[in-house]
């Protein structure tokens, strides 16, 4: 089997291993790419040949042009083919870049969804919406130019000195010596630039981060009168991607100029060398056309594929992000993975129980375990509350029923089987879930509730408003339950999004029920209405519940309290307000 490129592998040859492992037209593309360029470079051999052929038949041989018209018909045809040529390879390089930008995308946002908001919530989402859009739209600019060229780059010189050294000696040395100077140009001007650009994309994205989280802030930092500060740190972001920008552009200038004199003292060289043998009869004069028509043809490969290679700079360096964020998808070490699969069908929750046993679980990058051993037994039907200070690992544990989080260590089972084995997509569509921060999407209420079922009638619609607590809102607002709630929901408070929260997990009508501080953001009487509305429709599902306090919502059979990652049984429930 292929090995699996990782995270920080060296790039070896033109397409990154990594990529064409996850899009596997790069590969076809490649070749069809060689193929494009060797028949140009043929193509353009025979036109300069048949050129210079037609010249000396009509100027040496004082020849007609009917004598000429098979020369013109070939060079003509030559034409014609290398046209033909050139079109089938923009036809690939734009279908290649098109199906690897959109097979990326659905990649990034697949991967996004299933790791969960665990994850997301330690990435900056401007950061990632930019390397999405921009960073994989530049990647159409490396299919569709630089990688042509690249490929025409490594060919076409080499075919064309072939033909030169067989036809002029003299002018293939002159090429040969200054051709051989330009590779080193480029790799070395090219390793700068190539290090100037992927700082650019760093300072591109985290100005969009930094736009992207002042934007939704805004409003929090008017109402402390910081907004200016705010302003400050965006000038300070874009005064740095300015000054990142001016240095690429600045390597790029210099390297094109260095191109450009090479060739240019190349081509002149050998126009002057064979025009001093011309007049001396040391050559023909079909040669010495045809060789002057292609010396420009050796370097112009070279040279656009350094002009290119910076164009297309910043599409890798997105690419390289990108990459990186998917291949943390997947699992690098003996512990299970998050997105576990399986063939397995999941026991039915409302009739077995969920057991941890000896449960381990950090976060990515952090040395010490946010849960340190937890033993637990979750009886079906049982009304659990998970106490504790803030940091304790409530949120974590949840996470880990929900399987967002991996286990570095222990056992956890339902009706004895490991929910490793069981598919993660039918483990959850057994589970609502209420987080502390639920995100509402841009649309009515109706269209929030009915992510927790999109089938759900609109007399379910109206039972969960009637549990949730939501009636009271609905009847209030204008456009009832069809009122537009703003993205993220900045139209409503924080109780009212976590009411609609609460709603999609009554809609979702799930035997296991995951609540996380759900009275956190409700005053005293509105959480007592609550309370009332909710304890009926919990009573026959098993409950687990993450608060500071136990006892907030209806009858709790056991609380239990996080310290120091482990879990401790109280034996009374403990209300902070007592």
């Amino acid at each position: 089997m292929e090995p699996v490129p990782r995270k920080g592998e060296r790039t070896r040859g033109l397409i990154n291993p990594r990529l064409a492992r996850r899009v596997a037209i790069t590969r076809r593309y490649l070749a069809i790419a060689v193929a494009v360029g060797i028949g140009s470079t043929v193509c353009v051999v025979i036109q300069a040949i048949l050129l210079g052929l037609i010249i000396e038949h009509v100027v040496v041989g004082h020849g007609g042009v009917r004598e000429a018209e098979p020369f013109i018909a070939g060079l003509a045809g030559a034409f014609a083919g290398r046209a033909l040529l050139l079109w089938l390879g923009e036809l690939a390089a734009h279908r290649t870049s098109a199906r690897v930008t959109s097979t990326l995308r659905r990649q990034l946002l697949i991967g996004a969804v299933a790791r969960g908001p665990v994850w997301l919530a330690g990435e900056r989402t401007g950061e990632l919406a930019s390397s999405a859009t921009q960073g994989i739209d530049a990647l159409d600019t490396y299919f569709a130019r630089y990688l042509p060229t690249a490929v025409l780059a490594g060919l076409a010189p080499l075919l064309l000195l072939a033909w030169i050294g067989w036809s002029d000696w003299m002018s293939f040395l002159i090429l040969a010596i200054t051709v051989s100077a330009v590779p080193i140009f480029m790799i070395l001007l090219g390793l700068e630039a190539k290090r100037h650009a992927t700082e650019q994309w760093a300072q591109l994205s985290g100005l969009a981060a930094t736009f992207y989280d002042l934007l939704q802030g805004m409003a929090t930092l008017r109402s402390f009168g910081r907004a200016r500060d705010g302003r400050r740190t965006l000038e300070r972001a874009n005064e740095e991607f300015r000054a990142s920008s001016m240095n690429t552009l600045r390597v790029a200038f210099l390297s094109s100029l260095a191109l450009e004199v090479l060739a240019s003292v190349g081509t002149a060289l050998v126009a002057l060398f064979l025009g001093l043998r011309l007049l001396n009869g040391g050559v023909s004069l079909g040669t010495a056309l045809a060789v002057l028509v292609l010396a420009p043809e050796v370097y112009l490969p070279l040279r656009r594929a350094g002009a290119e290679f910076h164009a297309s700079a910043e599409g890798q360096a997105a690419a390289e992000r990108i990459l990186d964020v998917l291949d943390e998808d997947e699992p690098t070490s003996a512990a299970p993975a998050v997105h576990r699969s399986g063939a397995s069908v999941v026991p039915d929750l409302s009739r077995n129980s969920i057991a941890l046993s000896d449960v381990h679980a950090r976060y990515p990058g952090r040395t010490i375990p946010v849960l340190d051993g937890v033993n637990l037994v979750i009886a079906p039907g049982e009304h659990l509350a998970v106490t504790g200070v803030s940091g304790s690992g409530k949120s974590t544990l949840l996470s880990l029923l929900l399987c967002f989080v991996d286990l570095q260590r222990g056992t956890f089972r339902v009706g004895g089987i490991d929910v490793d084995t069981l598919p993660t997509r039918d483990w959850r569509l057994q589970i609502a879930w209420v987080p502390q921060h639920p995100y509402l999407l841009r649309g009515s209420i109706a269209d929030n509730l009915l992510v927790g079922d999109p089938e759900a009638t609109p007399r379910a619609l109206l039972r969960a408003c009637s549990v949730s607590g939501l009636s009271e809102l609905i009847d209030r607002l204008p456009n009832g339950i069809e009122t537009p709630v703003g993205e993220g929901g900045l139209t409503l408070s924080a109780g009212e999004r976590q009411r609609i929260a609460l709603g999609r997990a009554v809609l979702r009508d799930a035997p296991l029920v995951l609540l996380d501080e759900p009275t956190a953001h409700l005053d005293a009487s509105r959480e007592l209405l609550l309370r009332e509305s909710l304890s009926p429709w919990l009573d026959d599902r098993t409950v687990v519940m993450a608060a500071h306090r136990g006892g907030v919502l209806g009858r709790i059979g056991r609380t239990l309290t996080l310290i120091g990652g482990q879990l401790v049984e109280v034996p009374h429930q403990i209300d902070a307000r007592s």
